[in-house]
């Protein structure tokens, strides 16, 4: 039975400090024989902090879960939209850097593997998945909850799976990728109509090596998010080894119905034998409050 761990509070650490004492025993686990230890934030602009994974809470992560490894830990991310390096200058990512001897990568310059996903004909389309990401064996996502432009949520799922294609300035010539056929900017490739992104966001979900996702709600983002929405002040976290149970819970917090994101619904179809969800820490259901969905949200809803 996928567990799940949520705090309320008005002090952000200590919820996801919190969050991450209540299944302790499941990181360490997890961390346990892990050579490669890759943490994914959310920068998907370099420009916008509400949009973007907070330094406290990345700082919190980072002191609980070093003490239970010896392998150095990789801050590893690839923004949507202007550049990542600046991303992690602006939102005071490198001064983690010091504090903890992280490695940094910028997966849009990444070593990367060739992968098959769909167009909107359903015709096989190739692009560019980066390695740190794939070959890492524990990965932790760590990212804000916010309404989606084409998917209607952005969570953990998201996060690893958009975040971790390549895009123009990576590791592949624009010539090279012509002639062999690969898209050079996987993270637009992907985006093939509301059907096909979620089927091609389930699909690579499948291929990432999920340890831990922290959904890191003190705010959220409603209305026209991922990038352009407005601040919801919602005062939890929630963490869970499970992905889907993270976004699913996080869903629900939000007021959204989880038929209407299409990658989660078909994960959890998917995965009819998973059980029910456990939920430990505080009573979350007294904390749902329906977020201002994203102005296309009719029409994505109908992904089918």
């Amino acid at each position: 039975m996928p567990k799940i761990s949520f705090i309320k509070s008005n002090d952000r650490r200590y919820n996801i400090e919190r969050c991450l004492s209540l299944i302790k025993s499941e990181i360490i686990n997890g961390l346990k024989d892990a050579k490669k230890v890759v943490i994914k934030p959310n920068c998907v602009v370099d420009d916008n902090k509400l949009a973007s994974t907070s330094i406290e809470s990345l700082d919190a992560v980072l002191e609980f879960i070093s003490p239970y490894t010896e392998s150095q830990i990789i801050l590893a991310e690839g923004s949507g939209m202007g550049d990542t390096m600046k991303a992690f200058s602006r939102y005071g990512y490198f001064s983690l850097q010091e504090k903890y001897d992280l490695m940094i990568v910028d997966l849009n310059t990444d070593d990367f593997e060739v992968m098959n996903i769909l167009d909107k004909n359903c015709k096989p389309i190739t692009i560019q998945v980066a390695k740190t990401i794939l070959n890492s064996d524990y990965l932790v996502s760590i990212t804000p909850p916010k309404t989606h432009n084409e998917v209607v949520f952005s969570g953990g799922i998201k996060n690893v799976v958009v975040g971790s294609l390549l895009r123009p300035g990576g590791s592949l010539s624009a010539r090279l990728a012509s002639k062999i056929g690969i898209f050079k900017n996987s993270k637009t490739a992907i985006h093939q109509g509301y059907k096909m992104i979620n089927q091609n966001i389930k699909s690579l979900c499948s291929e990432m090596p999920f340890g831990l996702s922290i959904i890191d709600g003190f705010e959220g983002m409603e209305g026209d998010g991922p990038i352009s929405g407005d601040l919801v002040p919602t005062h939890w976290a929630l963490a869970s080894s499970d992905p889907i149970a993270a976004d699913w819970l996080s869903c629900h917090l939000m007021g959204i119905d989880v038929r209407s994101v299409g990658y989660l619904a078909m994960l959890e179809d998917e995965e009819q034998d998973r059980g029910d969800y456990f939920v430990i820490g505080d009573n979350w259901k007294s904390s749902i409050r329906k977020f201002k969905m994203h102005s296309n949200f009719l029409e994505m809803k109908n992904w089918k």
